[in-house]
């Protein structure tokens, strides 16, 4: 597995991102990886993002990949998760994990929404991942909740 990490990251220049995501990260959390499901929930509040159209431009410059909202309904968001990125992470890791995305959608689509939500990669393909955000439209969240001190504006 080494050589085919080593040559396929590098020549897609994602060798850092998928050194850290794809070898060392599982090895401290374990395969299953539902700590890192938490861990984008807790960075987007660290890093809040209140226009929608942040989103994307958030990815891109984390190195998570070309974000795509695909389909919006009431209760119900489907995000698409494609580019370099995702082809050499779906390409060199047995089984990556995309649970630090979800968790980080989760939160900041909660955060805009103002209701309980919850993200889940509903499927992974060689060269796009989709992730399904659900919204509870029966579970608002107060405004004290919400946490504004560290808010980006990336549109600037």
């Amino acid at each position: 597995m080494s050589k085919k990490f080593f040559t396929t990251s590098s020549a897609a220049k994602t060798f850092p991102l998928t050194l850290l995501r794809d070898s060392l990260l599982p090895s401290l959390v374990g395969t299953d990886g539902e700590l890192l499901y938490w861990a984008g929930k807790k960075m987007a509040r660290e890093f809040i993002l209140n226009k929608d159209e942040e989103l994307a431009l958030f990815f891109a410059e984390a190195g998570f990949g070309q974000l795509k909202r695909v389909q919006s309904h009431k209760g119900t968001q489907t995000f698409e998760l494609s580019g370099t990125v995702i082809e050499s992470r779906q390409a060199v890791a047995e089984h990556p994990n995309y649970l630090l995305e979800a968790g980080f959608l989760a939160e900041t689509i909660q955060n805009q929404l103002g209701h309980l939500t919850e993200a889940s990669v509903t499927s992974q393909k060689k060269d796009v991942v989709t992730i399904l955000v659900k919204v509870d439209l029966n579970s608002p969240i107060t405004q004290d909740q919400l946490n504004t001190k560290n808010v980006l504006d990336l549109l600037e």
